[in-house]
């Protein structure tokens, strides 16, 4: 068999180095192009602000009570939810909880003499919960996502322009027949006190809180002015005061 020529020869050779440089490269190079996981940055835990379809249920003396009651076990079965999806751990009471709620909104209920079953929506005040748990967390939505409760925003709150100094600060149910009363309700509402908060919101009624620009008593004159009752309520939480519009409440 004849010699390969000292070409062919020559071919191979650099064939075989050129195959074994490209290997040592790819060797060299691969540990550099894949990141150690201890050198990427954790991206902050993102949360939504909104909880929806959150089971509310209570059982007590009357129905107010039950209501707010399981208003009180839905909110914090919805900041449970938040938590858990932001890695906090913090232990927190039920008043701290109501103090990040941006707003409720009843998706469906129904209550009974004693008992009140329900879903809710919950939108928690971002601010509030990152002050909480700190700025790492990134949100999706901002705390006023929408229900099927009562057809207005919710958290809605009125403020006039420029520091409004407050006299007093109460909870009220709002009661109304329909939509257009709820709206124009709101409306005298907003018009009369310093600052206006719904808190909770169904298709017939509505918990707010009102900042006055007087005490109760005075503030129940100015508003009559304005076609709005406002009388005292039950006495259970969140009921001490009742508003409508004047002669349908």
């Amino acid at each position: 068999m004849p010699a390969r020529s000292r070409t062919a020869r020559a071919r191979d050779r650099n064939h075989r180095a050129g195959r074994f440089a490209t290997a040592l490269l790819l060797m060299l190079v691969a540990p550099l192009a894949a990141p150690r996981a201890q050198d990427t940055p954790a991206a902050p835990a993102t949360i939504n602000f909104t909880q929806r379809g959150v089971p509310a249920e209570a059982t007590a003396e009357n129905g107010v009570i039950a209501r707010e009651r399981a208003l009180a076990n839905g909110r914090r079965a919805a900041w449970e939810r938040l938590a858990a999806s932001a890695g906090i751990s913090r232990q927190l009471s039920d008043a701290q909880i109501e103090q990040m709620t941006a707003s409720i909104i009843i998706e469906e209920e129904r209550t009974a003499p004693t008992r009140y079953t329900g879903r809710i929506t919950v939108n928690f005040n971002p601010g509030r919960v990152r002050a909480l748990a700190g700025t790492s967390i990134a949100g999706e939505g901002g705390g006023t996502g929408g229900g099927t409760g009562g057809g207005t925003a919710p958290g809605d709150a009125g403020r006039p322009p420029g520091p409004v100094p407050v006299a007093a600060t109460v909870e009220a149910v709002a009661l109304y027949d329909s939509l257009q009363d709820w709206l124009e309700l709101r409306r005298r509402l907003k018009a009369g006190a310093a600052r206006f908060e719904v808190v909770a919101i169904s298709t017939d009624r509505a918990r707010l809180r009102l900042s006055l620009r007087a005490a109760p008593g005075v503030a129940a004159e100015e508003f009559a002015r304005q076609g709005v009752s406002m009388t005292p309520g039950s006495g259970a939480p969140g009921d001490a005061w009742r508003v409508g519009l004047a002669g349908r409440s």
